[in-house]
């Protein structure tokens, strides 16, 4: 079993939405051992994969009024199987990983990084930016312990 997996989540071309991404990238360089799954959005057929790792990180942008880092436990969440739709969250792919594969990582987490700018482009706002740095280090920390 691999032991931990980033999963950077975000439209790249979109400025501060590619903030998941970016962190992810970063800390897959960082963490030795880690895997890194980059994707525009999270789809139900990533269950396969996620349900290989022990721990997950899911990094992805966030248009909050708060604008602070978030790291939230994700559990899966079997109500939102029934959509239909191609397109999912974290604990929609928990639960799948549970229902296909028996099993879903022992630990889960969501981190959120504010943005403040969506508009079209390649490149994250210095804002984000020092909050892809704050995310980054919580996720390392949270490794350590």
């Amino acid at each position: 079993m691999n032991r931990t997996l980033f999963v950077g989540y975000g439209n790249t071309l979109r400025s501060d939405d590619g903030a998941g991404v970016r962190a992810a990238k970063e800390l897959a360089r960082l963490v030795p051992g880690a895997d890194l799954l980059v994707r525009q959005e999270l789809q139900l057929e990533l269950a396969e994969r996620i349900a290989q790792y022990e721990e997950v990180f899911f990094l992805d942008a966030a248009a909050t009024p708060d604008r602070e880092v978030r790291a939230l436990p994700v559990v899966p969440d079997p109500s939102v199987l029934n959509t239909g739709s191609h397109t999912c969250g974290p604990g929609a792919l928990l639960a799948l990983c549970h229902v296909l594969y028996g099993r879903s990582p022992e630990r889960a987490t969501l981190v959120t990084i504010p943005g403040e700018t969506f508009d079209f482009g390649e490149t994250l706002s210095a804002f984000t930016l020092e909050q892809v740095a704050g995310a980054v280090a919580l996720v390392r920390r949270m490794i350590a312990d």
